[in-house]
């Protein structure tokens, strides 16, 4: 499913030949990095880098920076195998890393103007719609346009957030984030339905494929859409209700996809342990609604799904 193939190369520098390569070591030494500046920014009270509220960078650098560092690079790599068009690689890679990393130190740069670091901030984004898009065109490979056109939402969805910071859109930096990280959630709710099952299938052996249901796979991703669009916009009791559906139809999901074999295997139960974690997520939201939980706490446990699928497909690509 991740065959790499390295044919006709341009350059001899390894690193830059595939998009995985630059892209998770740069996320994964970032996520480090970043996680260590929230924590001191929180321990000593903080308020703002420069012109950013702390909180903001703080949700900003793990949705916009981290998360999608790794969506980017998985998909460049992805939609070569998909479509057997080469993506970037060489010094246009190269250049797409650049823009990610200036983009990283710009918020600590006292008077730098807001409205040039969004365009830089927003330029890897649009750059890597088009990267990642431009194979699946080409061949007209249009079941694959859904993943890849979520990259453009991100895009657009960072766009809305600046606008907010800029004073320009009034719920803007909320949209934007909270916008965006649902988009992630629905991105990994699409490949975690096709991986993980074919991951577990291979890596126990299993004779009999795994069951899958078409009903929860479509009760899902409308639910989830209307669980999204309530936590955005529009604020009603409702979304309870929609996430103990959620919930259920995940857990049902984990049931099928269980497999004794998993837990001798870590790029396997670690992607099975990411996705209960985005189950218990929707169970803490409906939880929410009888006890008081906070919302952060619903919030950090989908973020833990996600660092934790992040951290386990980067291993599986990588190796």
């Amino acid at each position: 499913m991740l065959d790499i193939n390295e044919a006709q190369r341009e350059n001899h520098i390894a690193f830059l030949n595939l998009g995985f390569r630059p892209l998770f070591f740069s996320a994964s030494l970032s996520s480090v990095l970043l996680m260590l500046g929230w924590f001191l920014i929180y321990q000593f009270g903080d308020q703002a880098i420069t012109q950013i509220p702390a909180q903001y960078w703080h949700a900003h650098e793990m949705i916009f920076a981290y998360t999608m560092a790794v969506v980017v690079g998985f998909l460049l790599t992805a939609v070569k195998n998909w479509t057997g068009v080469q993506t970037i690689h060489g010094r246009l890679l190269l250049m797409l890393l650049m823009v990610w990393l200036i983009a990283r130190f710009l918020p600590f740069v006292d008077g730098f103007p807001l409205i040039l670091q969004a365009i830089i901030d927003t330029a890897f984004l649009l750059f890597s719609a088009v990267a990642v898009a431009y194979p699946v065109v080409k061949v007209r490979m249009w079941k694959n346009f859904g993943v890849v056109s979520k990259v453009m939402l991100m895009a657009i969805a960072h766009i809305v957030y600046y606008l907010g910071l800029l004073g320009i859109l009034e719920h803007g930096v909320q949209w934007g984030l909270y916008g965006a990280f649902y988009l992630i959630l629905a991105l990994i709710f699409v490949m975690a339905r096709r991986v993980v099952p074919f991951f577990i299938e291979r890596g126990v052996d299993s004779e009999q494929p795994l069951k899958n249901s078409i009903l929860i796979d479509a009760a899902s991703m409308i639910l989830f859409l209307a669980y999204a669009v309530f936590e955005v916009f529009w604020q009603t009791n409702m979304v309870y209700m929609v996430s103990f559906l959620l919930f259920v139809l995940h857990s049902i999901r984990l049931y099928f996809w269980h497999h004794s074999g998993i837990w001798k295997t870590t790029l396997l139960w670690s992607l099975y342990l990411a996705y209960l974690f985005l189950a218990i997520g929707f169970g803490l939201k409906t939880g929410s609604y009888f006890v008081t939980i906070s919302p952060y706490l619903v919030i950090h446990c989908f973020a833990l799904g996600i660092g934790m699928f992040s951290i386990a497909m980067m291993s599986r690509v990588t190796l």
